[in-house]
């Protein structure tokens, strides 16, 4: 091996070894069709070897799938449900295998939903406002409010004002954006100024301050040292009569105050001088030495530096004379001269003798600053005063080269030529043969001298070890397996429907029940088969089937079931798909005779006379103007009747009745009207009440609850209220007919009656 002294190559030069070449590995390209694509380089050409000083090695390339349109999965053999364009109004289709199973779902443009996006998304511009929540309805969007804004986009404002009784207490009502606000009267709080307002919960009183309740409404605040106001809002100023002193400056604390000394004083009251010398960093720049003195300090400065701070350098050019044109250059308490071509000497005052050249080629050539004369420093390899002698290296002493290499004299140097297995300068390295990795596939570099050795890792064999050992070779893939060589070892990627190591097991597709929703799961060669339940659908049975695709609902939503739906009605409708319209009238809620016309969802009363409200549930009360003179107001629907008092008659018995009308006093006797009654004045012979014959009929008391009259040859019974019959011992029931309206209950009483009215009526 030889080594070149002169050039000193990093590389040595083996004989009979070609020079390590460098070469990268090229990108590997992939095509279709499930085919597999090996890299080429573009400047080595198909499967080029990577060289390592002159070792061959064959590199295995990467090879990708990618499969043939319409197919997808690691075989490239399920059907892409991508390919047949399920994906409506330019929805993007994204296709997936799945546990053996191909799946797909679409990624909708904006304005589009649904699973294959074939549905109007009505709330994809936001078109409700406010934070209210978009629902789609039959291609239409709705917008549930939040509490505070109404409107088709609940962009309207509700005006919670109007409402009355929203502040209690008397506080005032602000309607603000989406709410309100309540201004509360003194003693009350809450949001509706319902609570009564405790002066000091919580505590007005600021800075520390403890709140005392004085009365129902007011407070006062005892306030910490330092504070004053009537929420100790205020910080007490402190500074005045202040002790700074040397220009202090006083800051304002609580219950204190601090004073801001200049730099030259400290302490409390800035009456401490600051020793300006124990500061960091130190007072007197570039080493002069500080003293300090009261409010102050001085600096002693070293030779080349000046100033309050010794900061400023001393221009020692200034008294400097440099010969010959040089050029002066100030430094800290020195100079020096920079000399033009020719010139030498601390002050450029000498001829300089290097101008001649007078050393040898390659030699460094000084001048003695003192007289100018030239001194040659002499390479390696030379000698003498002008370094023009060469010195042979391998005559002088020992062998310069190590381990026997033969030593050649150069002019001014020398050449080692060394034996194999060594190189470097003089021979002294031992040739690592391993250092350039000639071992491949994880291999144990063996150096040796001028050699080295392989110790190859289980599976390959070869001088570098870069033959792959073929586990394939006895086939042990079952089934048809395709056998892929590994390293000391192989894997089999077996036909669909086997599985195991050596595909040796018939895969049974059922057994991880791929199919969902309570499915069946049926085996079938290298694939299964679900039969879905009611209500579902798809290659697992794994989606719900719409049955809300077309809406069925008429005046509703459709909320989807299993195998079903149901319509959630709009208000006013009902029935199985909301088809019938409610009827608001079937419960009679009109009162009082009213009219009921029904609407969607509402109804409208038409009252009669005499009544009003939502309902006709309000009869006005005809009987509030007292119109019977003597007599009992019973009020009624639009009317009232009068029950007269005994002996009065008319609509508003307001005419007495003539009891003597009929003549009830015979004889010739004389009728005197009365009140409820008569009497009558009789001839002689003939007795009360009525004139007849001394026979009184009315002697035995006939008349059990009336007043007996005596008539010829008779009575007759003027019976009292309540009772009839001749004898009036019969109780008269006033319910018949029933005066009660409106189906009330009438229970009969004596000489009246009582009617018990239904809700609603009175």
């Amino acid at each position: 091996m030889m080594w070149d002294y002169k050039s000193n190559p990093h590389t040595p030069v083996v004989p009979g070894r070609p020079s390590p070449v460098r070469r990268d590995v090229a990108g590997v390209s992939s095509g279709g069709g499930g085919e597999d694509k090996q890299g080429t380089t573009p400047r080595f050409g198909k499967r080029s070897p990577l060289v390592f000083y002159g070792a061959a090695v064959p590199y295995k390339l990467i090879t990708v799938k990618l499969c043939r349109p319409g197919f997808i999965g690691p075989l490239c053999k399920q059907l892409d449900p991508c390919h047949r364009s399920p994906c409506l109004n330019g929805g993007a289709c994204k296709s997936q295998v799945v546990s053996g199973v191909p799946q797909y779902s679409c990624v909708c443009q904006r304005g589009f939903r649904g699973q294959d996006c074939s549905l109007i998304d009505a709330c994809a511009t936001s078109p409700c406002a406010n934070g209210a929540r978009c629902s789609n309805w039959n291609n239409h969007y709705n917008c549930s409010c939040p509490p505070g804004y109404q409107g088709k986009n609940c962009r309207a404002d509700v005006d919670e004002c109007r409402k009355p009784g929203m502040c209690l207490h008397g506080g005032l009502c602000n309607n603000v954006h989406g709410s309100y606000r309540c201004q509360c009267p003194p003693g009350y709080s809450g949001r509706s100024c319902e609570a009564p307002a405790l002066p000091c919960a919580p505590s007005q009183c600021l800075n520390g301050g403890t709140c005392r309740q004085t009365s129902d409404h007011a407070y006062e605040c005892a306030c910490l040292p330092g504070f004053q106001g009537h929420n100790c809002e205020n910080n007490v100023d402190d500074c005045p009569g202040h002790k700074c002193m040397n220009g202090g400056i006083c800051v304002d604390g609580v219950n204190t105050y601090n004073c801001q000394c200049p730099p030259e004083w400290t302490g409390q009251y800035c009456v401490e001088d600051v020793n300006e010398c124990l500061m960091q960093p130190n007072a007197c720049h570039n080493g002069g030495t500080c003293f300090n003195t009261i409010g102050s300090h001085t600096c002693v400065c070293v030779n080349g530096w000046t100033g309050d701070d010794c900061s400023e350098n001393i221009d020692d050019c200034a008294i400097a004379v440099c010969f010959n044109g040089a050029t002066c250059h100030d430094r800290v308490a020195s100079f020096f001269c920079e000399c033009p071509v020719g010139k030498t000497g601390l002050l450029c005052h000498l001829d300089d003798a290097c101008v001649s050249n007078p050393c040898n080629e390659g030699a460094v050539c000084d001048t003695n600053p003192l007289n100018g004369r030239a001194i040659c420093t002499c390479p390696a390899g030379f000698v003498g005063g002008a370094c023009n002698q060469d010195m042979d290296e391998c005559s002088i002493g020992a062998n310069p080269c190590e381990h026997f290499g033969k030593c050649v004299n150069t002019e001014g140097s020398f050449q080692c030529q060394c034996g194999r297995g060594y190189a470097g300068p003089r021979c002294e390295i031992d040739i690592n043969e391993c250092l350039s990795m000639p071992c491949q596939n994880d291999a144990t570099c063996l150096d040796r001298i001028g050699e080295f050795t392989c110790i190859c890792m289980p599976g390959y064999m070869g001088t570098y070890c870069e033959v792959d050992m073929d586990d394939c070779e006895s086939n042990p893939c079952a089934n048809d397996g395709i056998c892929r060589d590994m390293v000391n070892g192989f894997s089999c990627t077996c036909q669909p429907g086997f599985t195991g190591t050596m595909c040796q097991i018939d895969v049974d597709e059922c057994a991880s029940t791929p199919c969902q929703n309570g499915a069946k799961c049926y085996d079938r060669p290298n694939g299964y088969e679900c039969r879905c339940a009611e209500g579902y659908e798809g290659t697992l049975c794994e989606s719900n089937i719409n049955n809300c695709q077309p809406d069925p609902c008429h005046h509703g939503s459709c909320v989807d079931g299993i195998a079903s739906y149901t319509c959630q009605c709009d208000a006013g409708y009902t029935g199985y798909r909301c088809e019938n319209q409610l009827n608001e009238c079937h419960s009679n809620p009109c009162q009082h005779g009213g009219k009921c016309v029904d609407l969607v969802n509402k109804y409208i009363c038409q009252c009669q006379h005499g009544t009003s409200g939502t309902n006709c549930e309000i009869n006005f009360d005809d009987c509030s103007s007292n119109p019977c003179d003597y007599g009992i107001c019973k009020d009624g629907i639009n009317r009232y009747d009068c029950v007269c008092k005994p002996g009065f008659t008319g609509s508003k018995c307001n005419m007495q009745i003539d009891e003597c009308a009929s003549g009830p006093c015979r004889n010739g006797g004389t009728c005197v009207d009365e009140e409820n009654g008569f009497h009558c004045m009789c001839p002689v012979g003939f007795k009360p009440p009525y004139c007849y014959s001394q026979i009184d009929e009315c002697g035995s008391s006939p008349c059990s609850h009336g007043v007996c009259r005596d008539d010829i040859n008779g009575y007759r019974c003027d019976c009292e209220p309540g009772w009839v019959g001749k004898n009036c011992d019969r109780e008269r029931n006033d319910c018949l007919p029933s005066p009660c309206q409106n189906a009330g209950t009438c229970v009969d009483q004596l000489n009246g009656f009582i009617c018990k009215c239904r809700q609603g009526f009175r």
